[in-house]
């Protein structure tokens, strides 16, 4: 299944139960982005007015196992004149799995006004340089996904650098970016301390943050670019922040997510 696929299988139902292919899985349990999109699509479909996603938090609290059902519950935090806080939880045999907050909000006048960033020099997308899908050795997701890598080494590649910056977009994506995308995406690379472990082990993305600053209209085939700093990693656990733009280099959203590192 694509990712639309999936994300068409969430109703405006409060509660429901859904589940998903061993090929969107990352080790044991289910791609982060995967998960958290789940949620934010049922938010989505809860807005009903021009309200927009300002900000995204995630906890992932434990894995979410594939071809299983699981729970998607959703729940209206406040419904305010002009913004609205939506939470989101995904259960499965009891457990707590993932927990979601999102804030959505209308557009108002105000007179402090500062233009959207925008990044400078960054090479154009390279197709044929994505990181390629080695069944066994890659996560099974990523068979849905186009990783442009640009800067940055390798997982398990011994590297000094704990930095990368690439493009991304879905193979096969058939609807144009909503925020469900972009939040998928962001957390389709690999944490970029990997690259410096000299063998292979695991490292876990616990909370994750996301300032959704604008989202201007990209076509399925458009690409997303992203780089991603690691502010400190200290005592087993990393911080990284993220900044997502367009091709044009339009600053779109911010990420900010704590790794555990097991090596």
């Amino acid at each position: 299944m694509t990712f639309d696929q999936l994300m068409a299988l969430v109703s405006e139902k409060d509660t429901q139960t859904l589940q998903f292919p061993e090929s969107w899985t990352q080790g044991r349990t289910a791609f982060g982005g995967l998960s958290c999109a789940f949620a934010l699509q049922s938010m989505l479909l809860h807005c009903h007015d021009e309200r927009t996603l300002r900000s995204f938090s995630a906890q992932f609290v434990g894995p979410l196992a594939p071809d299983e059902p699981f729970t998607l519950s959703f729940n209206l935090l406040r419904e305010g004149k002009n913004s609205s806080q939506y939470a989101a939880t995904i259960t499965q045999d009891n457990h707590v799995c993932l927990t979601v907050q999102g804030l959505f909000a209308k557009d108002r006048h105000s007179v402090v006004e500062v233009p959207y960033a925008r990044m400078q020099g960054k090479p154009t997308p390279n197709a044929e340089n994505c990181l390629p899908f080695v069944q066994g050795v890659m996560p099974n997701f990523f068979q849905y996904v186009d990783l442009n890598l640009v800067s940055g080494g390798m997982p398990y590649s011994g590297s000094t650098s704990t930095n990368l910056s690439g493009w991304m977009r879905f193979k096969a994506q058939t609807h144009n970016y909503n925020w469900t995308h972009l939040i998928a995406l962001i957390d389709s690379w690999p944490p970029s301390q990997l690259q410096v472990f000299p063998v292979p082990a695991p490292a876990s993305s616990m909370s994750w943050h996301v300032e959704c600053l604008h989202l201007p209209e990209l076509g399925t085939e458009q690409w997303v670019g992203v780089d991603i700093t690691t502010t400190a990693a200290h005592n087993g656990y990393a911080y990284e922040d993220a900044t997502l733009y367009t091709e044009s280099g339009d600053v779109i959203a911010q990420s900010k997510q704590t790794v555990a590192l097991f090596a």
